[in-house]
């Protein structure tokens, strides 16, 4: 076996960037997603959902980056930039998913914030987008 990581000397933080991330916990009362139902059918599910993640992404700087998610049984991340300092909100629904960020250039710093748990009722957030 070859120690790629000693052997390039990959140990160091700058060879690590970090991807932040938020968790949020599950929602007991939202419906649960079978997984055998079409994708059009489990996002009519994920829609129905009242819940929401106020979410906040902001750099030093503007930078380019992909939003994601991930649960027990998925990783993905939505194929579509964005820029920085925004605040948006998702949808929560019956387990623990975990948000985050990442940029195109894979190199900026970035942050991830949640900023609160909340209906879709809520006036104070009725600017922000939905992703």
């Amino acid at each position: 076996m070859q120690n790629i990581k000693i052997i390039k000397n990959l140990i160091w933080e700058s060879f690590w960037p970090h991807i932040t991330s938020v968790l949020v916990k599950w929602i007991p009362e939202e419906k649960e997603i079978p997984s055998d139902l079409s994708t059009e059918e489990k996002e009519e599910i994920i829609q129905s959902w009242d819940n929401i993640a106020v979410l906040r992404v902001k750099c030093n700087n503007p930078v380019k980056f992909y939003f994601g998610f991930s649960n027990l049984s998925v990783i993905q991340y939505l194929k579509y930039e964005f820029s920085t300092d925004m605040e948006f909100w998702v949808r929560v629904g019956p387990d623990d998913i975990r948000f985050f960020v990442f940029p195109v250039d894979l190199e900026s710093e970035i942050s991830l914030e949640l900023i609160e748990i909340t209906n879709e009722n809520n006036d104070k957030y009725k600017d922000l987008i939905l992703i």
